[in-house]
């Protein structure tokens, strides 16, 4: 198989568990993003597996450098709530930070979980 049809392999997988978890949101009425969902289901799909195939491999080695480009939207977005950041924006700024400093604690416990794993097997 050629480089680029392992890339766009990789890339359907994407797209259908970011799918996946829009169908599942919507006719569940889950109160979480549908993308969330679709990494949910991705991640247990990988899980059952054992192994991530090349083609994810290389569209997500592909895409990582490409990651704060996606956060960009979402920031400009921030801009447009100018009402709702006056009224809530003390509350959005302690989530935040306290999102932030809870992810710092724990995202190291997370990685030594994992690296004991993989090395068992």
């Amino acid at each position: 198989m050629s480089r680029d049809n392992i890339m766009l392999l990789g890339l359907l997988t994407l797209f259908f568990f970011q799918m996946l978890g829009y169908l599942i949101t919507n006719l569940v009425a889950l109160p979480i993003p549908a993308p969330v969902m679709g990494l949910v289901l991705l991640f247990i799909y990988l899980l059952i597996r054992g192994q991530v195939s090349d083609s994810m491999v290389k569209v997500t080695t592909s895409l990582l450098p490409l990651l704060p480009l996606f956060l960009i939207p979402a920031s400009a977005g921030i801009v447009q709530h100018k009402a709702l950041l006056e009224q809530d924006g003390i509350t959005i700024v302690v989530a935040i930070i306290v999102s932030l400093v809870l992810s710092l604690l724990f995202i190291p416990f997370v990685f030594i979980f994992f690296m004991r794993l993989f090395r068992k097997s």
